[in-house]
C-alpha cells in the first residue's frame, strides 16, 4: 500500500534537481515557444524549492555516507554531479530572470541552488579521491599479483577454523592500530576490505 506513495516521493525528491532546473529554464526558452511565457514571479519559487529538496538529499547522502563506512559510492557521486551542473545552471537563470522581471524574492530562492551546487561539488570530489585510491590499491605489479596467488594457494591448504583465528587476529590488530591512532580510520576501513594475505602487498610501507 505504500509503495506507490513512497516511489512518487522518492522520484520527486531525488529528480528536483532535473524538476528545479525545468522549472526556471523554461521561461522564454526555444523549447517554449509555442506557449506564452511563464512568470517568473511564480517559478522562480518553485525552482528554489526544488533545489531546497536537492540540497536535502545530498545532505542525506552525507550522512548515509559518513554512517555507512565513507566508501565510494557511485549512486552519490553520480547524483552530485548531476545537482551541481543543474544548480549551476539553475542560479544563473534565477539571477538573470529575477532581475529582469524585477522578481523582489529572486535573492533567497537562489540560495537553494547555489547552496546545492557547494554541497554536491564537496561530496562529488570526496568522492573522486576515495575512487582514485581505490583503484591505486587494487592496483598490482606482476610480482606482486604473483605473491598474492601464491599465498593464496597456501591459504586454501589451511582449515576454516585456522583461517577465522587469523582474520580475528588480523581485525583486532588493525582495530588497535587504529585506536591508537597510529592509522587513520580511512586507513583501517581499507585495510579490513583487503583479502587475507594481500595486505602487506596493496598497503603502503614505511620507508626505512
Amino acid at each position: 500500500m505504500y509503495v506507490v506513495p513512497i516511489s512518487v516521493i522518492a522520484a520527486v525528491v531525488l529528480g528536483s534537481p532535473i524538476w528545479g532546473y525545468v522549472a526556471i529554464a523554461a521561461d522564454g526558452s526555444r523549447f517554449a515557444t509555442a506557449a506564452p511565457d511563464s512568470d517568473p514571479a511564480a517559478t522562480i519559487p518553485v525552482a528554489g524549492s526544488m533545489f531546497l529538496a536537492t540540497f536535502l538529499s545530498l545532505a542525506i547522502l552525507a550522512i548515509a555516507w559518513l554512517v555507512g563506512g565513507r566508501r565510494f559510492d557511485g549512486f552519490t557521486f553520480g547524483y552530485s554531479l548531476v545537482a551541481l551542473v543543474l544548480a549551476l545552471m539553475a542560479s544563473l537563470s534565477i539571477s538573470a530572470r529575477g532581475r529582469a522581471a524585477e522578481v523582489a524574492s529572486w535573492e533567497f530562492w537562489v540560495i537553494p541552488p547555489i547552496a546545492s551546487a557547494a554541497l554536491g561539488a564537496l561530496l562529488a570530489l570526496v568522492m573522486f579521491v576515495l575512487r582514485l585510491r581505490h583503484q591505486a590499491s587494487d592496483s598490482l605489479s606482476f610480482k606482486a599479483a604473483n605473491l598474492l596467488a601464491d599465498r593464496r594457494d597456501r591459504l586454501a591448504s589451511i582449515s576454516a577454523d585456522e583461517t577465522a583465528r587469523i582474520r580475528s587476529d588480523l581485525e583486532a590488530a588493525i582495530a588497535d592500530l587504529e585506536q591508537r591512532g597510529v592509522i587513520t580510520p580511512a586507513t583501517a576501513a581499507r585495510a579490513r576490505e583487503i583479502e587475507l594475505g594481500g595486505l602487506g602487498l596493496r598497503m603502503p610501507r614505511k620507508a626505512r
